[in-house]
């Protein structure tokens, strides 16, 4: 969820800086990332207006705009369907650099020169919207920086929402922390709507058929209402949180369940069909179009809301084709309701349908602020779109939800968090956050029905412990548990894993562990997967089976945000089918791709292949103090057959590397070439054989010895790296490879490899006569066992 830094501070009073409302904030629990738009990508981007409109003469759909910046008059062709004579419009000159990327320049358009461009909210990067140039308020001063004129410079949180807190899905809720944060009194109220002398009960009715599933709905009728664009304010904000505007009064209910939480509902009286609102269950087969434009077969688990007759949205979910407001209309039915979440939540996955107002509905949002919700969007739709507010509110509250009224022991408090918060502190924090208190021996709190996630004498616990602050919790100075309590190596592990892979400068990625079937289905066939049972969409189906999908997610969503060099690894479980339960298993992975060592002024940087990905493997088994790893060619799902390898660490496996398959990494948006490797926690675990103790530096000189051979294409050269070790026996220091060539003048089929090798006693220095004796040996051996020769 996306909120604006402005909007916060309005709502809230606090004068923090965005740095600390974001640390305070996700300290708190509720995390929020600020994000800017920059400054320097509306350089020469000023507010015009179109003083004149003529045909292009040499293209029908052109238009040749005179546009007036304050500075003199521009000439601009303009293809925009919704360009007039008088508009305000944001315009860029010649040098402007939109969005970093795209340069504004003097040019000719079919014989007319056109010097600038009147910009849609696309081309500035403020959303997806092309279907028309952006049209200013008429006070807007000509030649003012549109950065500063429309308020850029605001900074808007992306905020992660756990699912127990639909309270802060709003600019309310999460402005009611900070205020409480900041140690000050809250209370947000709105003028109610002018009404008219006509009554809204003469215009409908509400019937509900089901109050378990809809325990409140309630109805306003705004009549005579104007559909047209949002003024610039609206539009902004509801950009800033993320959402497309429509018209003003589709905006006007967004706008509204961004600020308050509750999600509402506009209809078109007139294109309604009846008097009647009638909320009941779905019929079996029967079938309903929303407004995507989809059809649909319902059954029982769905909530209809209807005219009496045939369906008209699924509740809570999405509005239905039929009666979706349009230019035409002129009298609005608006829906204010509360439904059940399990519902909502079971119709949402049942129809595989998404919207912000089912994300709010399945987390609970408040039964007793349907009216003030609707008597919000009621007074904007009369002030914005020149609506008259019939009288009254048509609420049927079938079911009425009372506050739960929870006690607390203030000892208790103490007791679970280890500090003493006077009582004092406990009733201001809780009357901070909506909560009304009786004081005594134990306090009586009634936790308002925004807040369903408070039930329990520990939830306000939890509340006091967030607000007062965990950092200024003291750390504890001794154990009133068990003495000893063992840390097993399955934890430590991972803190050791972290430590190595961020020296070789990886970064650590965390996913949620479900994925997509089909692509997870793709990437690895042979595993059965196991079904989450309340998917929360299509991307989390099922468990993940691989580590692989979670690097690849990670790594497609860092180049899609032009991060193209990546290193990254992951720890966590994979989940596999088992008897009688699943398995979970601890796994690392690791992926790399692209050209993430460093830019060299003089030569170009390398782009990372699998030796890469081997030596990062070689670095954790060090690390770890395992033993000598050698590679195995396995074809293994998700990786190129020729180029995938079984890791093995003593004759056990210990998991896999290789290349990703091209078409595996195209799912997921990457078309340059990836590098993987998943091991196993446990069997790492497993082969540690402790740390290599420090051995002093060798008292005598080594002697180096080069051998070129010339083998079969198929050979490994870890094999005969291995075969050199072991029968140059301890005067063998180190082997490497240092060249492979094919190709004239070696034969085809064949392939040279050239190894160092490095002799050293630790007793004395070596006589070369020596050293020959063992090289010849070493050579004879491999000629015999590989079938080698020395390369000319």
């Amino acid at each position: 969820m996306k909120l604006p830094y402005s909007w916060l501070k309005e709502l809230s009073g606090a004068d923090w800086s965005i740095e600390e409302m974001e640390d305070r904030l996700t300290r708190s629990g509720t995390a929020g990332v600020a994000e800017r738009i920059k400054r320097e990508y509306f350089e020469r981007v000023v507010v015009g207006q179109i003083t004149k409109l003529d045909k292009h003469p040499n293209a029908d759909k052109l238009l040749v705009a005179e546009v007036e910046s304050g500075d003199g008059s521009h000439t601009v062709i303009c293809g925009a369907p919704n360009c007039a004579v008088g508009q305000k419009v944001v315009l860029a000159l010649p040098g402007a650099r939109l969005k970093g990327e795209f340069e504004i320049k003097e040019i000719k358009m079919r014989g007319v020169k056109s010097a600038g461009m009147i910009c849609a909210e696309d081309e500035l990067g403020l959303s997806d919207d092309h279907s028309g140039i952006i049209v200013l308020d008429e006070e807007a001063p000509l030649g003012k920086p549109v950065f500063d004129y429309l308020g850029l410079d605001d900074a808007v949180f992306n905020f992660e929402i756990t699912p127990n807190r639909p309270d802060c899905l709003s600019a309310i809720g999460v402005a009611r922390e900070i205020a409480v944060l900041d140690g000050r009194e809250f209370h947000v109220s709105f003028d109610p709507p002018a009404e008219s002398n006509r009554k809204a009960v003469d215009y409908v009715k509400v019937v509900i058929n089901d109050s378990d599933a809809c325990p409140r709905y309630a109805a306003r009728i705004i009549d005579g209402v104007k559909i047209g664009p949002s003024p610039w304010w609206l539009r902004k904000r509801l950009m800033d949180c993320g959402v497309r505007p429509i018209n003003v009064i589709v905006d006007i209910t967004n706008f509204v369940m961004f600020e308050t939480g509750h999600p509402l509902h506009a209809f078109d009286y007139e294109r309604f069909g009846s008097k009647e609102v009638v909320v009941r269950r779905a019929g079996a087969g029967e079938k309903f179009t929303t407004l995507d434009g989809k059809d649909h077969i319902l059954d029982a688990t769905i909530l209809l809301i209807t005219n009496g007759k045939t369906g008209v949205a699924v509740g809570g979910v999405m509005g239905g084709l039929n009666s979706e407001v349009e230019e035409d209309t002129k009298t609005i039915l608006l829906e204010a309701a509360y439904f059940d979440p399990g519902t909502i939540r079971r119709s949402a996955r049942k129809l595989c349908l998404s919207s912000e107002s089912s994300y709010r509905f399945e987390r609970g949002v408040n039964p007793n602020g349907v009216v003030d919700a609707a008597d919000r969007a009621a007074a904007l739709m009369a002030e914005l779109a020149g609506g008259e507010v019939l009288s009254g509110v048509v609420d049927n509250y079938a079911k009425k939800i009372a506050p739960v009224t929870i006690e607390l022991r203030p000892p208790q408090v103490k007791r679970l968090l280890g500090v003493d918060i006077d009582v004092a502190t406990m009733e201001k924090t809780l009357r901070g956050l909506g909560l009304k208190i009786e004081s005594g021996d134990t306090i009586k709190a009634a936790a308002p029905t925004y807040r369903p996630d408070l039930t329990r004498e520990v939830d306000l616990i939890e509340e006091i412990g967030r607000i007062y602050g965990l950092r200024n919790i003291p750390n504890a100075t001794r154990n009133t548990g068990p003495r000893l309590t063992p840390i097993h190596r399955r934890d430590t592990i991972k803190d050791d894993l972290r430590r190595i892979l961020t020296g070789l400068g990886f970064d650590e990625t965390l996913t949620t562990g479900m994925g997509s079937r089909p692509k997870m289905e793709f990437i690895d066939p042979t595993l059965p997967l196991i079904e989450i049972t309340n998917p929360m969409s299509d991307e989390f189906m099922v468990m993940r089976s691989r580590m692989l999908y979670s690097l690849l997610v990670s790594a497609g969503n860092n180049i899609r945000h032009r991060n193209m060099d990546v290193n990254i690894f992951e720890i966590g479980r994979i989940f596999r089918k088992g008897s009688p339960f699943p398995t979970e298993l601890v796994t690392l992975g690791i992926l790399m791709t692209g050209r993430p060592d460093m830019v060299y002024w003089n030569r170009e940087s390398e782009p990372v292949d699998l030796f890469d990905l081997k030596g990062a493997v070689r670095a954790v088994a060090d690390g770890l103090g395992l033993g000598e790893i050698t590679l195995d060619s396995e074809e293994t799902p998700g990786y190129v057959p020729s180029r995938s390898y079984r890791i093995m660490i003593e004759g056990a496996t210990v998991g896999f590397l290789g290349q990703v398959d091209k078409k595996s990494a195209r799912l997921f948006d990457i078309k340059q070439d990836c590098y993987a490797a998943e091991l196993d926690c446990e069997q790492l675990i497993a082969c540690e054989r402790g740390l290599a103790q420090f051995q002093p530096l060798p008292k005598f000189p080594a002697s180096s010895r080069d051998v070129a051979l010339v083998v079969d294409e198929g050979t490994k050269a870890e094999e005969i790296h291995t075969y050199i070790r072991e029968t140059g026996g301890d005067l063998v220091e180190s082997v490497t490879l240092f060249d492979l060539f094919t190709g004239e003048p070696v034969p085809e089929g064949k392939k040279s490899l050239a190894y160092a090798i490095q002799f050293r006693s630790p007793e004395k220095t070596l006589e070369d006569d020596e050293v020959d004796r063992v090289y010849k040996q070493i050579v004879a051996g491999l000629e015999k066992k590989f079938n080698a020769r020395l390369r000319e």
